[in-house]
């Protein structure tokens, strides 16, 4: 799991993806090819166009093809780009070939479902080329590999946990999800993209409604908003016309009134997602056509160059204001690419020029830029702990050798993360007397754990999973050594590793900040105390054998009530990065939350947690949903700091209390790889199993007994 390349992910269309194919197996794939060009297109058509499966998937192909229009536009260039690819082995060829591919088809659709569309159509489109080669044995197999290697990532999901990108915009996104897929499948980053349009050109404008939709019905991770690129609103294409003729002042009124528009779009998604937004600033391509090839002419003109100025100050500022965003930096991957590089056209116009299709190297270069931002989400999204190295990691050089150079950033991005939630925990091999911590921006109460010594690092960080009681797909450890980091891999495979002296993983620290798992809130700023209080807490327990005088020994409080307003913040966090006990994993968004307080229907309980170490504070959320003839159990969460205590036993227990009115009690557990510790909740306390999801309690069914060593309290009602 070691992220230790440097580089972002580069341009690779001109790589040669076929160095395995002997040159004269390509020329033979290529004659074949050729020499059945109608008969295989006329049988794509057939396949790719059957009436039955276009209505079943719900793809619109409603263009006439009275005089072959979907042949000359659509197929034709698909099986040209199949012969190209065949004949170079070039990996713009081939990443083009396999979006085109998507066209039409259920683009829109989860995973799964493309992959049963493409399961349909292809195998017919393959047989439909290796008709009649059954005479070549030897040429049937390799054209039989090729297809098969080419086809693959049709037909298969990915591995691990997708990362679900929501791309908005016009037809840069396109561009981008030309080549993002193969980066990502390099990178190990299971991607699922979907694009939704808005385009002055096209005639779809900027609404949220559609948006609104597709995020209520499917899980999203991350949204891309490319607003200004090409000809995505009305107001921006006609600003750049008339750049040349306004006055700064002119421009910089328009320029608010366009920046307003992309806030005002924002802020509507944000109360229905906390997904964090990817938004792109402007950079001004595409040029017209005698700036993108006449040398002599500047890219862009005065009056252009100072609307981008006036844009981008005021989308800086806006990502900078709106929570979990980060910047698509068009403006700087052109300034090291070039506007003309980045205008120059994927394919040779002439062989591709009834084609739909029209990528330019700008997609290319930016799907780079996404590939970074994606392989910071895929190693760090799930992180609540950091394991930090201090020796060339914090600093440069052996504290223990005399003086060292400090990184001060790199130790107060640590603090932010701290602040926002992450836990911090020191493992250094060193002698602690040897660490002057008052050179240093982080003070030893900033970790959780101090693990500062000489014992191995696997240990240690076993150690500290079990003190903290957490998974170790939750740690990341950030350390200079390789020979530590190997150790780590092998040994706890769970663990990340991520290298102190390359730049990325700073790069993605930073990023964290805008990534759900961090959050500027009163809990989040207390989680180090209080999972220091934790590991005190368990220590202490682990001196006694008596469990029930055990947990008196913690003088345990609890205070229970119904959630308000002003627990909106903490019952989000706490559904959404809750995995273990979570009996549903349902990910309810802040505006969903605030729904169920204000439906008549719902009533959404909370408990707080405190002990004699101090207060463990909001750590479990019960969701009771009440039907005509019984109450349901839609979400019962409890952070796995309070794991332990049987604190759920009495959850329960309060809740089935604070319902009851006669009606029997569902419990809906939904399994998942990580919930295992909340599967036994319902049955412990009496409920029956229904069905594979569903438990029930009876209305006059026994409850589950109080457990003794808890003090109960009312919570304040006005809190």
């Amino acid at each position: 799991m070691n992220s230790s390349s440097e580089s972002r992910s580069s341009p690779v269309a001109g790589h040669d993806d076929l160095e395995n194919l002997s040159r004269e197996d390509r020329r033979r794939i290529t004659r074949w090819l050729e020499a059945r060009r109608v008969e295989i297109i006329r049988a794509w058509n057939k396949s790719q166009f059957d009436e039955d499966r276009l209505q079943h998937y719900g793809i619109d192909s409603t263009v006439e093809d009275e005089h072959g229009w979907i042949e000359r536009h659509f197929l034709r260039p698909l099986f040209e780009l199949l012969v190209d690819y065949a004949r170079t082995g070039e990996t713009r060829y081939r990443v083009l070939y396999l979006d085109e591919r998507r066209r039409y088809a259920p683009h829109l659709a989860s995973p799964s479902v493309q992959e049963e569309f493409f399961r349909q159509v292809i195998p017919l489109d393959e047989a439909a080329i290796l008709k009649g080669i059954d005479e070549a044995p030897h040429m049937r197999a390799v054209l039989k590999d090729f297809l098969r290697e080419l086809h693959a990532p049709l037909l298969s999901k990915g591995i691990g946990d997708p990362i679900q990108l929501l791309a908005l915009g016009d037809c840069l996104m396109n561009e981008v999800r030309v080549f993002l897929p193969g980066l990502c499948r390099s990178a190990q980053i299971n991607l699922d993209i979907r694009v939704l349009y808005f385009s002055a050109r096209m005639g779809q404008g900027l609404s949220t409604d559609h948006v609104l939709r597709f995020i209520n019905s499917e899980a999203v991770d991350m949204i891309a908003l490319s607003f200004l690129s090409y000809e995505g609103l009305p107001l921006y294409t006609a600003l750049l016309r008339e750049a040349d003729h306004l006055t700064d002042s002119e421009i910089v009124e328009r320029a608010g009134a366009i920046v307003k528009l992309m806030d005002r779009f924002m802020a509507e998604l944000r109360e229905r997602t906390d997904a964090p937004f990817l938004v792109h600033n402007a950079c001004g391509l595409p040029l017209d056509r005698f700036r993108k090839h006449i040398p002599i002419l500047p890219p862009l003109s005065s009056g252009r160059l100072r609307v981008l100025n006036a844009l981008n100050e005021s989308i800086q500022e806006l990502v900078e204001h709106t929570p979990n965003t980060l910047l698509i930096d068009e403006v700087g991957t052109v300034a090291e690419y070039g506007y003309r590089e980045c205008s120059r056209s994927l394919m040779e116009r002439r062989a591709y020029r009834q084609a739909l299709f029209h990528t330019s190297r700008f997609g290319e270069y930016l799907a780079g830029v996404y590939g970074d931002i994606l392989r910071s989400y895929r190693d760090l999204r799930k992180t609540k702990v950091l394991l930090v190295d201090f020796d060339h990691t914090l600093w440069e050089g052996v504290m223990a050798d005399g003086a060292v150079r400090h990184d001060y950033e790199r130790q107060e991005l640590l603090k932010r993360l701290k602040d926002a939630g992450i836990i911090l925990v020191a493992v250094s091999k060193n002698d602690p007397n040897n660490v002057r911590w008052d050179e240093m921006r982080l003070r030893p109460d900033d970790f959780v754990l101090l693990k500062i010594g000489w014992e191995p690092k696997v240990q240690t960080i076993q150690q500290s999973a079990q003190q903290l009681d957490l998974g170790l797909d939750s740690f990341v450890l950030i350390d200079d050594n390789p020979v530590e980091r190997e150790l780590v891999e092998k040994n706890l495979s769970t663990v990340r590793t991520l290298d102190a002296n390359n730049t990325y993983t700073w790069r993605a620290l930073q990023r964290m900040l805008s990534f759900p798992n961090t959050r500027d809130t009163e809990e989040s700023r207390a989680r180090t105390a209080l999972y220091r209080a934790q590991a005190q807490r368990r220590e202490a327990v682990s001196l006694a054998f008596d469990y029930p005088a055990a947990m008196a020994l913690l003088q345990l409080q609890v205070s229970f009530g119904k959630a308000t307003s002003r627990d909106l913040d903490r019952v989000t966090e706490l559904i959404q990065r809750t995995n273990q006990f979570n009996t549903t994993t349902i990910r309810l968004g802040r505006a969903q939350i605030e729904e169920l307080l204000q439906s008549p229907k719902h009533n959404v309980y909370v408990a707080e947690l405190s002990d004699k170490f101090g207060r463990q504070g909001l750590v479990a959320v019960a969701i009771v949903q009440t039907k005509d003839d019984e109450k349901v159990f839609d979400s019962f969460v409890m952070s796995c700091r309070a794991m332990g205590f049987e604190l759920e036993r009495l959850m329960l227990r309060l809740v089935l209390d604070a319902e009851s009115d006669g009606k029997p009690f569902v419990g809906r557990f939904l399994p998942t790889d990580r919930n295992t510790p909340a599967s036994s909740l319902f049955p412990e306390a009496g409920f029956t199993k229904r069905s594979e999801t569903e438990w029930v309690l009876e209305a006059h069914a026994p409850r589950p007994e109080k457990p003794s060593w808890f003090t109960v309290v009312n919570r304040p009602t006005g809190r």
